[in-house]
């Protein structure tokens, strides 16, 4: 068999499954270099990605304007309501706004915008060259608050800090401030937040469906089609259901910390994980049975309704051998149960703690 050139400076970048061998270490969880071009983005983009899908908060991006145009409606993110989310503003920084500052600008964009679209609330996302001038965006964010009456939320994602995960805890920083801000009456004993899910295609709206039926109440989504009032109140919930750990994990700790909420780590990908999901959460409210019976009473009916649909897909794929390159390592364990072999996987994200997954028996990558 042909082996194939590894790119000097690369060997500890790849790990190859053996069985009985030693594994070496994979290197990874670095940060890049700062100013170079890499597949990573920046800690502002990692912010953004977070917060975005709030449906009714203006976000207005404190930088040059091709950072307000590289993360754009970055995911896509869909809303069964407002849609200001998908709106790019920028304070449009020039060089002297750099020279000068660009605290004025930021605050008479902000009571504009805010006049004009009338939002919840707003997040302010500094960016590498407000790191650089030091502008005093807390300074700004407080008073245009005071005038408005509504959050003005600082995203400190500026300068070349680290990586994009420091973006999701920056991101992570500003929903604090408003969680626990919120009336939290009349919210059910059995009540759970979903973290992590982005509702990228309605996904969202199909979990939270499942959940309901179960008698669950889902008290926020973060962030997906989110709400500035919902997160208010997301202290009210039980239970925190983390799907992306990556960008929520430090939310969910933050949140039990402060308020005593518990959370657990779900998946919703592939039906083997969406089922497990639902039980693990039924399992948390041992007192309601019917929980559980309706988790499975779901579960059942959907696997009745798909399993003729992927018989199509198991013949057309089965003995055939796949490379599947993803962002993150949920994504490569997405494929578990599919009749193809994981020949080859591919991400950019990983940290020490996760690569151990990639040992585990049940991935043949």
């Amino acid at each position: 068999m042909e082996q194939i050139t590894i790119l000097e400076g690369r060997e500890n970048h790849l790990f190859e499954k053996k069985t009985g061998a030693v594994q070496p270490d994979i290197s990874c969880d670095t940060s890049s270099l700062s100013g170079s071009v890499s597949q990573r983005a920046c800690v502002f983009c990692g912010s953004r990605v977070v917060l975005y899908p709030v449906a009714d908060a203006i976000h207005l991006v404190h930088g040059p304007i091709g950072c307000a145009a590289y993360t754009w409606d970055i995911r896509g993110a869909v809303s069964s309501g407002p849609e200001l989310h998908r709106l790019s503003f920028s304070t449009d920084l020039q060089e002297m706004d750099v020279i000068y500052g660009g605290e004025k600008k930021l605050y008479h964009s902000l009571i504009e915008l805010i006049e004009q679209y009338k939002p919840k609330a707003a997040f302010i996302y500094s960016t590498c060259i407000v790191g650089l001038i030091g502008d005093d965006i807390e300074a700004v964010c407080r008073k245009v608050a005071n005038e408005t009456g509504i959050p003005v939320l600082p995203v400190h994602s500026e300068g070349f800090k680290g990586t994009k995960k420091d973006g999701y805890k920056a991101a992570c920083h500003a929903l604090m401030k408003l969680i626990g801000t919120g009336d939290t009456d009349g919210i059910s004993k059995y009540s759970i937040n979903i973290l992590g899910e982005f509702n990228l295609a309605g996904e969202a709206w199909i979990i939270r469906k499942y959940y309901e039926k179960m008698g669950i109440e889902v008290v926020s989504t973060l962030t997906g089609d989110g709400r500035i009032d919902a997160v208010k109140r997301a202290h009210g919930a039980s239970l925190n259901v983390v799907q992306c750990s990556g960008s929520m994990t430090w939310l969910a700790k933050e949140m039990e910390e402060k308020y005593g909420i518990p959370y657990i780590r779900v998946s919703y990908f592939g039906i083997e994980d969406m089922s497990k999901s639902l039980y693990d959460v039924a399992k948390e409210f041992p007192e309601r049975p019917e929980i559980m019976e309706a988790a499975k009473q779901i579960v059942s009916e959907e696997v009745k309704q798909l399993y003729p649909s992927l018989q199509k897909f198991k013949k057309a794929l089965t003995g055939k051998k796949a490379a599947i390159y993803v962002r993150c390592i949920q994504d490569i364990f997405t494929h578990q149960g599919t009749p193809f072999h994981r020949h080859v996987g591919s991400t950019c994200r990983i940290t020490d703690r996760q690569q151990g997954r990639l040992r585990t028996p049940q991935g043949d990558v």
